[in-house]
């Protein structure tokens, strides 16, 4: 039996546990390593003299980081189903006449692809991802061109060349293609977008740090909902045998001064953890911080059956289920207050 001391770990099944994702930064450097010399659009001609975008390209001087550059933007889309925008491509128009192109792994398919499926609904996830910004003098015509006719085209191919603005030396043999592009205004980028990182860069006089979006914090009602779908679910044998006026005599006891789905959950806390206690070779420091998370991986990886195990009836006292019911609302109230 492994020596984890659990008696004062709370757990509450109705709270979604922070989910820290920390996505690449390297193809940021690769990026600036490449030395960027400016944007290749290419076009076609379509219907009434229209020039349809087919292609954007990064003139890069050096090819091995703008090779690795690629080989990670690529990663992302192999990642996300080959689904090229999962690279974001977003551009931002400044005051000046110019426009900075931003380049981030889209954070929706991010996030997909960062989650577990069976943890997706469970957790609070919190983004930490690069964005790289290109800085573009002037509006030119082809971007301009491209801004106006992109959604013409069917899907873009994104890749580079190695050059400069006048003379092409060598053009990528990979790229991925695109169909979702944004432009902003610098003052009118939209909260949710990568992109808003744009606005500290330039230290904007009007940028305020308060006003980036903060993780959702659920209410009170939400969370008492949330808890005993979650037992009901992840414990399914369990509540069902209190349901079925397993240990009710101490139930109807404490009954008098908590509510049945917190008395609920504290017995089911207690099994968890004698449970938990059985594993040999759990983590020593499993009940450390970011415990949370690792009960929650407990409870989706391991599904309850008639041989799981149950302490005998006599283990569960008044007084080590009212601890536990400390324990748990104490793990709350450090939700709440944070």
């Amino acid at each position: 039996m492994n020596k984890n001391d659990f008696s004062n770990i709370g757990f509450d099944y109705g709270l979604k546990p922070l989910f820290i994702l920390v996505g690449d930064i390297e193809f940021s450097n690769l990026f600036t390593k490449a030395d960027c010399k400016g944007i290749l659009y290419m076009f076609v001609q379509g219907e009434k003299d229209e020039m349809i975008p087919v292609q954007m390209a990064f003139i890069f001087e050096n090819e091995e980081p703008a090779e690795k550059f690629l080989d990670i933007l690529l990663g992302w889309i192999e990642k996300s189903n080959n689904d090229g925008d999962a690279v974001s491509i977003d551009f931002i128009e400044n005051n000046k006449g110019g426009y900075t192109l931003s380049i981030s792994p889209e954070i929706n398919r991010f996030v997909e692809r960062m989650i577990p499926k069976n943890l997706k609904d469970r957790v609070t996830p919190i983004i930490m991802a690069q964005t790289h910004y290109k800085e573009i003098d002037t509006l030119g015509k082809n971007y301009l061109n491209f801004k106006a006719n992109y959604k013409k085209a069917e899907e873009i191919a994104v890749g580079y060349i190695i050059g400069t603005l006048t003379k092409i030396v060598k053009q990528s043999k990979r790229y991925f293609t695109k169909k979702e592009f944004n432009f902003y205004k610098e003052d009118e980028i939209p909260t949710n977008s990568a992109a808003l990182g744009y606005r500290a860069t330039q230290e904007l006089s009007d940028f305020d740090p308060k006003t980036l979006p903060k993780p959702p914090k659920e209410t009170i009602k939400e969370i008492s909902q949330r808890r005993i779908t979650e037992i009901k679910s992840l414990l399914p044998l369990t509540y069902n045998r209190l349901k079925n006026l397993w240990l009710g005599d101490i139930q109807k006891r404490l009954e008098q001064d908590y509510s049945s789905e917190i008395i609920i959950q504290a017995i089911c806390n207690l099994t968890i953890f004698e449970r938990l206690k059985k594993i040999e070779d759990i983590s020593p420091d499993f009940t450390k911080s970011g415990y949370s998370n690792r009960i929650l991986d407990y409870l989706n990886e391991t599904y309850e059956s008639f041989d799981s195990y149950y302490p005998p009836d006599e283990y569960y006292t008044d007084e080590l289920i009212i601890r536990q019911i400390q324990n748990d609302k104490k793990e709350l109230e450090t939700y709440l207050s944070k």
